[in-house]
């Protein structure tokens, strides 16, 4: 297993809008003599943080199955909000947004064939109007901590697709943002990062558990607060 810091702003995988500078390609330009690397799960572009990569198809087979079957997983996120969200465990199931435009975004849904999510929320430290709040995932659904804290009245700082205003996304993506709306979210990306993982190791067996520290714009940012 190779354990990456990922930074902001990183695609973890190939897309239509990002193809040339992935998190594969640059440990592949980086290691080039390596046979085999490949992502054990996934970041949004912006979060950054802890991701595991598999070096060979062996670990590749035996993580995605620990991953699937979320034995033993442990995932701790650190998110900045708008306000104080409500301590506890959140459970509300989500599905893709099937009237978005950008066919990205999740909604909470409880029709059937939603995706059961719950994510716990602990309060770290709150400054002003905004929190540091710790995010234990109990399931690994796309954008759900972003959506659970959302629901809560208490958006992630800087997030473009659950914030104050969701056409935001699209101008980020297409490179055309103005100053008033960097203005209005505060932080060129959204204030989440994936700070913990812990798991059985999937060949060793033992406990795996690996830490990333806040990186400096979120830290920048909340000092300055």
């Amino acid at each position: 297993l190779i354990a990456v810091a990922k930074p902001a702003n990183l695609p973890v995988h190939n897309s239509a809008r990002y193809h040339n500078n992935t998190l594969i390609q640059v440990l592949e330009r980086a290691r080039p003599d390596a046979p085999f690397l490949s992502l054990g799960h996934r970041l949004d572009r912006e979060t950054s943080g802890v991701l595991l990569v598999s070096k060979t198809p062996e670990c590749d087979r035996a993580l995605k199955k620990l991953f699937e079957a979320r034995d033993g997983i442990e995932k701790t996120y650190l998110a900045i909000t708008h306000g104080v969200p409500e301590e506890g465990r959140l459970e509300r199931s989500i599905e893709l947004d099937p009237t978005h435009s950008t066919r990205v975004k999740m909604r909470l849904s409880e029709e059937p064939g939603s995706l059961y999510s719950s994510t716990v929320f602990t309060v770290v430290e709150v400054r002003g109007g905004y929190a540091r709040v710790r995010c234990d995932l109990e399931t690994g659904r796309q954008h759900q901590i972003r959506i659970h804290l959302a629901s809560l009245g208490t958006p992630v700082v800087g997030d473009k697709l659950y914030g104050k205003d969701e056409s935001l996304f699209a101008k980020g993506a297409d490179g055309e943002l103005t100053g008033a709306d960097l203005e209005l979210l505060e932080l060129p990306r959204h204030a989440l990062h994936a700070a913990r993982i812990a798991l059985p190791h999937p060949i060793l067996g033992g406990r795996l558990d690996v830490s990333s520290p806040l990186p400096s714009d979120l830290a920048g940012f909340w000092a300055a607060l």
